[in-house]
């Protein structure tokens, strides 16, 4: 998905939520202090060009501005890293006449993608090469024509239509100190660059996003002066630099060989057979789960809470780890909440599938939501956990749901609720008739399991019971008791 139909789908959300994106505005100052931000941008007029400043009062600024903007450079935050200036590279869109060109072709020096949203002749290309002056390339039409059609190789085969849009790249490996000062924060290219190999941008910046708008959120609600900052720090800080470890070694293996080194060579098995081997670059193109980018976890965040699993150690296994591979029947606080299909209702008229929900139905951005594992309504657990919810966390804020296991269920599938406990429990309460809710969250039919899921669908706490429930609130909104509603 190319970025101008990316943006028309985020901008066209947006609009419904009532927020529009203002284009020709650019952020050229601002100053902080504890109660707001004051920031100073130039906007242009659509009719006549003409560029005026104007001055906004906001609670926050988040500065999404990319790895040149100012945001990141006026509050001082470092920018540590590399430039590969010997890994130069063109990027661009053309609109290509074929006959030869298949659109699952990759060759060593010149890639092409498809894309129908600029036609169906339509191609996104990538060029690397380390003899040739790619930036001379780009400003020159002619001459980035020919060597489009030199490095596909297929002569007046392949013929360009169009050049609609080039640049030329040096890939970067750098990140900040921290994530923000203040009442100001950075995300995305802002925060963080690394080469475009495995295709992590957009997700870890949405994730960054993310990560401080769901703590903005809330504490805009309960504490607005609340140091948040060093907690999205001490969380994205090992997430985005294993990212760019192995998105570094990523790029060595995909860019970083020559194009000799791209062509696989036969090799002779022990039993002297002769054998294609994997060339380099198919080797770089071979991409592990951690690029789905499904496993990243916060295990080591400071505000997580697991009286299941021993506390984690920090250092640098554990940074290792913050994007790491999944592991079949291991759920631990920090990681990313599992779906589970077949939740049924209580009451409930039927079975029917149309009836039963997914656990990701009642999860939501804009408030946690606490599954309470019980073997039974009357757990007198249950009743001391739902005590303290309604007394410390509002509602909006916070959601309950009571997840009953499949053998609660009669053979029709069914729950008796009739008894006078079970009437007077004011909470969803949930069937797991198929059993993924149990199997997904590592729970036993008879254990009692406090499972609290935030805005941005990471487990947040895995707890026994009301003790580990009010640390884990204690150390989001600052302490129980108080919330503004």
């Amino acid at each position: 998905m190319g970025q101008p139909t990316l943006e028309a789908i985020v901008r066209e959300h947006l609009a419904k939520l009532g927020c529009t994106v203002e284009l020709g505005t650019r952020l050229i100052s601002f100053t902080q202090d504890d109660k707001c931000v004051r920031a100073q941008v130039v906007k242009r007029r659509g009719d006549s060009g003409e560029e005026f400043e104007e001055d906004i009062e906001a609670a926050y600024l988040i500065g999404a501005d990319g790895a040149r903007g100012m945001t990141r450079k006026q509050l001082g935050l470092t920018f540590l890293g590399t430039t590969l200036e010997g890994d130069p590279m063109v990027l661009g869109d053309v609109r290509l006449e074929t006959k030869g060109l298949d659109r699952d072709l990759a060759i060593s020096r010149i890639s092409f993608r498809p894309t129908d949203e600029l036609g169906k002749d339509g191609w996104q290309f990538r060029m690397s090469s380390r003899t040739l002056d790619l930036k001379g390339l780009v400003r020159d039409e002619e001459a980035l024509v020919n060597c489009i059609q030199d490095f596909a190789g297929f002569g007046d085969d392949v013929k360009v239509k169009e050049v609609m849009w080039v640049s030329d790249f040096r890939p970067n490996m750098r990140m900040v100190n921290k994530f923000g000062v203040g009442r100001i924060f950075v995300a995305g290219d802002a925060a963080h660059v690394h080469s475009p190999a495995g295709g992590q941008g957009m997700n870890s910046s949405v994730q960054d996003a993310f990560n401080i708008a769901w703590k903005l959120h809330l504490y805009t609600r309960a504490y607005p002066l609340h140091p948040f900052s060093t907690l999205t720090l001490a969380e994205r800080l090992p997430v985005i630099a294993e990212m760019l470890g192995f998105t570094a070694d990523l790029h060595d293996r995909t860019f970083g060989q020559s194009s000799v080194e791209h062509t696989a060579r036969s090799t002779v098995d022990e039993d002297g057979n002769s054998k294609q081997g994997e060339s380099k670059l198919e080797c770089g193109m071979r991409r592990s789960g951690k690029m789905y980018m499904l496993v990243v976890n916060y295990r080591t965040s400071p505000i997580v809470i697991d009286e299941f699993v021993p506390t984690p150690t920090l250092g640098a296994a554990a940074v290792r780890n913050a994007c790491g591979d999944s592991q079949e029947g291991v759920l631990q606080a920090g990681d990313r909440a599992p779906d589970a299909p077949g939740l049924i209702p209580v009451p409930s008229p039927s079975l029917a599938p149309a009836k039963s929900i997914r656990m990701f139905d009642i999860f939501g951005s804009t408030h946690h939501t606490v599954i309470i594992f019980v073997p039974a309504l009357a757990v007198p657990v249950l009743r001391s956990v739902l005590a303290i919810l309604d007394q410390d966390v509002p509602k909006e804020l916070v959601k309950r749901a009571v997840v009953l296991p499949g053998s609660t269920s009669g053979p029709d599938g069914r729950v008796d609720a009739s008894s006078e406990v079970d009437q007077t429990i004011d909470v969803e309460v949930l069937v797991d008739h198929a059993g993924h809710a149990y199997r997904e969250y590592i729970v036993e039919s008879q254990e009692v399991k406090i499972v609290v899921v935030r805005p941005d669908g990471v487990v947040g706490a895995i707890v026994r019971g009301v003790t580990g429930l009010e640390r884990y609130f204690q150390s989001v909104f600052g302490r129980t008791g108080v919330y503004i509603r």
